[in-house]
């Protein structure tokens, strides 16, 4: 008897544990370090907005009310179609069932690779190839068209867009060193939202177990297992469009930010937890924005905008913060956080040094602006030339596409080599 009692305790405290890390509550499990799910809350019909003025750049912010009611000076009415889609989300299935079982020709090879797109017969197919540019393979057939291939974080599987299926543009992933892909999922008309973008429209969940994607404007995830799609957020306006996407990196659950483009010159940055779908605005932004990059501690979100500012935002303030004010003549449209999760996460821009230029350099922010008077510094690694620079899973390398070349470096900007020669689109670096 005593034995089931202690048995009972220890079940129940540790369903107890469950319940308070699903409630969004930090817990300290021994062995195990604290775990947390994304803290905010759906949002309410009412938010508190700042409106700080940056070199004359006006910026508003919201916050969800928490337990607190704020002061009657303080409350805002919000506009219906800034709230996100709060009905029940619409589930659909795939036809078959998705399988990952490792076989004999698809055990993950222990390499990094590099996985990109050529242009051949006006088609761009998907490739692979290690790091040091051996062992080049075609992993999509002539005559198809693929598009921003994306390893996964654990590195296992890469994910891709491609029409190889009738001719329809869906969802792919292949495990790596397998030759079959699997298709995720099954539209008819699934579009890339801007042909411009150096980022793919979908994003990796940290667990490679999920992944979001835009479709008709709105944000969805599937599942790589089941291939089950979940509606996340519907704007309210079918003249709204989601225009960048980005699953928050770490190892616990964490939310999905994106950009959401209300006209030419109007955007928000949001945040969806893709389990509870409760909701939250981080910032409007009454310029264009290009685009937002994780901190890789999952604590911030920087976004780019107006092609001269740097700003970042935290879910637990949603202030914005400046990181880069006029330090560039003019920034390119890429920003990206380093991965590595030891010391400071470093932010790679592409920048022009001087006003003559006539293309991009890759550099690192440097010394990030202190004040709104002040513009911060940027760290110039290479020569202009740049279109698309990325970095290596562990943080020491960069690699760059310069005048149609693919480059490596250290993060130091020394020991530059050239892996491949004119050719190469949309590179992705993966872990071994």
């Amino acid at each position: 008897m005593r034995e089931t009692f202690k048995s009972l305790s220890i079940f129940s405290a540790m369903l107890l544990v469950l319940l308070l890390i699903s409630s969004g509550c930090v817990v300290n499990i021994p062995g195990c370090g604290k775990r947390t799910l994304p803290f905010f809350k759906k949002v309410s019909e009412f938010s508190t907005v700042y409106s700080p003025m940056v070199n004359s750049l006006p910026l508003t912010t919201s916050t969800t009310m928490g337990s607190k009611s704020p002061s009657p000076q303080s409350i805002v009415s919000i506009h219906p179609q800034d709230q996100g889609s709060m009905e029940i989300p619409l589930v659909s299935s795939g036809t078959s069932k998705l399988s990952f079982t490792p076989t004999a020709t698809a055990t993950p090879q222990d390499v990094e690779q590099f996985a990109y797109t050529l242009l051949e017969n006006q088609k761009p197919t998907l490739w692979c190839m290690n790091t040091d540019g051996t062992n080049s393979a075609r992993l999509t057939s002539l005559g198809t068209s693929s598009f921003y291939p994306s390893w996964s974080p654990s590195g296992k599987f890469l994910a891709f867009l491609s029409d190889q299926i009738d001719g329809k543009l869906n969802l792919f992933v292949l495990e790596k060193g397998a030759k079959t892909p699997q298709q995720l999922t099954f539209y008819d008309d699934m579009t890339i939202p801007d042909s411009l973008s150096l980022k793919p429209p979908f994003t990796w969940s940290p667990k490679s177990d999920e992944i979001a994607y835009i479709y008709h404007g709105q944000v969805w995830k599937v599942s790589t297992e089941t291939q089950t799609t979940v509606s996340l957020y519907t704007p309210a306006y079918t003249s709204y469009s989601i225009t960048d996407i980005q699953w928050a990196p770490y190892r616990d659950n964490r939310p999905i930010a994106f950009l959401l483009k209300k006209g030419e010159q109007s955007f928000s940055l949001w945040l969806v937890n893709p389990r509870l779908l409760d909701k939250l605005k981080l910032v409007d932004v009454n310029y264009s924005t290009q685009d937002i990059s994780w901190s890789s501690d999952a604590q911030e979100v920087a976004y780019l905008y107006n092609s001269n500012y740097i700003f970042t935002a935290s879910p637990e303030t949603s202030i914005p913060q400046p990181l880069i004010l006029n330090a560039s003549p003019e920034l390119g449209p890429i920003i990206r956080y380093s991965p590595s999760e030891t010391g400071s996460s470093p932010l790679l821009v592409l920048a022009k040094k001087d006003p003559s230029e006539d293309n991009y350099r890759v550099a690192l922010v440097d010394q990030p602006s202190k004040d709104q008077t002040d513009t911060g510094k940027l760290n110039y690694l290479t020569e202009p030339g740049v279109t698309n620079a990325i970095w290596s899973p562990d943080g020491d390398k960069i690699a760059y596409i310069q005048s149609g070349d693919l480059w490596t470096m250290d993060v130091s900007g020394l020991n530059k080599t050239k892996i491949s020669i004119a050719g190469v689109q949309f590179p992705d670096w993966s872990k071994k």
